[in-house]
């Protein structure tokens, strides 16, 4: 990998690019730099061992379910005339999204570096349901964190993860103050290990978070060859903290002829309406006060993607604008979801729908050569509630 390559990660000290435009880092507090020290030499020891990696695609395959199918949507496709349309299966790996690889990863490293606890964060639940499934079948006791706010629209998700035999801690908040309480607990334990969801916080979490997801950007390249004959001209995906469009793009970022759209939630569009700033870890776009004192909230109906601010590698991609950024209202997502429902099929989580929403724009003034690929990271059973409430008539 060349030093120019957008593949060539963050630096030793976990930025993205140099100078003003650098995104990403290490900053926190000194209590929190052994931990950090300790959980990145642990990676970079284990990506490097053969015998892991192997470990990892065994269970990827018989536990997880992969490779993830790389679907025509054919009736979508002739609804809106243009593009041919690919869905990138993420809601059919077991535990329902694509959390379940990060997961799998990261417990595995976990036992590798003799970590008896596990603590994770969630906001749709996804995140520690997959976690959960991994912890059960590893043996290894999980706590999830959750914001309340979060808690009272999931409820599925918590159900299985109490299934698997996991607890739940509950927050004042959602997704920020999650993640915020689970680093705390994990810093003051050592022989916890922070399950993080996405590729946000202090490094090294955000490069663990994007090379175990970018097996999904691996398999789209190599389905699209055997199915299509080339790879996608676009790749559409959804973003909150951003794990999900990292894995999908990453395989690709060296290909400008590969056009990358990330989809973020109009009301916590980090990456369209927030600016550089500092908070839990990292500097990346955020939501913020103008002296940046403080974070601001949004709302969005897709719980994964209600997040204030997004995974600094994407702040990087913003800068050098090699990846378009844009956002979706709720209508929009709604809107998605019950074409989608109605022509395919398919109930999708409603994080997904926001990239969906992007698609159904991008794909009607485009050739039917033209291959636009959507990861469609999660399903719809945990949204059920929401979506009949805001829409449930439509279909009657």
């Amino acid at each position: 990998m060349t030093k120019n390559s957008l593949k060539s990660g963050p630096d030793e000290l976990g930025y993205y690019g140099e100078g003003e435009n650098a995104m990403g880092g290490m900053a926190v507090g000194e209590t929190l730099m052994p931990a950090l020290h300790e959980l990145n030499k642990g990676f970079e020891d284990a990506i490097k061992d053969q015998a892991f990696l192997d470990e990892y695609a065994y269970y990827c395959k018989h536990y997880i379910g992969r490779p993830s199918p790389l679907y025509f949507a054919e009736n979508l496709t002739k609804n809106l005339g243009g593009a041919k349309i690919l869905f990138k299966q993420e809601h059919l790996n077991h535990t329902g999204s694509h959390k379940i690889n990060n997961s799998l990863f990261q417990i595995l490293l976990a036992r590798r570096m003799g970590k008896k606890h596990l603590i994770c964060e969630s906001g749709a639940g996804q995140h520690y349901s997959a976690t959960a499934a991994v912890a059960a079948k590893f043996n290894m006791p999980l706590i999830g964190v959750m914001g309340e706010i979060d808690i009272k629209r999931v409820n599925q998700n918590i159900i299985k993860a109490k299934h698997y035999g996991a607890k739940l801690k509950s927050v004042p908040g959602s997704l920020k103050e999650a993640i915020t309480f689970a680093i705390k607990t994990w810093t003051s334990n050592p022989d916890y290990a922070y399950i993080i969801g996405s590729c946000v916080s202090s490094a090294p979490f955000p490069k663990i978070v994007t090379f175990a997801q970018s097996i999904i950007g691996k398999e789209i390249r190599e389905q699209s060859m055997a199915q299509e004959g080339k790879v996608p001209d676009m790749i559409v995906g959804c973003l909150g903290g951003g794990s999900n469009f990292a894995g999908s793009i990453y395989e690709f970022l060296d290909e400008p002829s590969v056009k990358k759209i990330g989809v973020e939630a109009a009301e916590t569009a980090a990456l369209s309406n927030g600016t550089p700033g500092i908070m839990q870890g990292m500097k990346t776009y955020m939501l913020q006060s103008n002296d940046g004192s403080k974070s601001l909230g949004g709302s969005s109906l897709g719980a994964g993607i209600q997040y204030f601010s997004v995974g600094p590698m994407h702040s990087y991609l913003k800068n050098l604008k090699a990846v378009d950024y844009t956002f979706a209202t709720d209508k929009e997502i709604l809107d998605a979801y019950k074409l989608i429902a109605k022509t395919e099929g398919i109930s999708a989580a409603l994080e997904p729908m926001a990239g969906a929403a992007e698609v159904i724009k991008q794909a009607k003034d485009k050739s039917k050569d033209y291959l636009i690929c959507l990861s469609l990271c999660g399903r719809g059973e945990k949204d059920l509630d929401t979506i009949q409430e805001h829409i449930g008539k439509d279909f009657e």
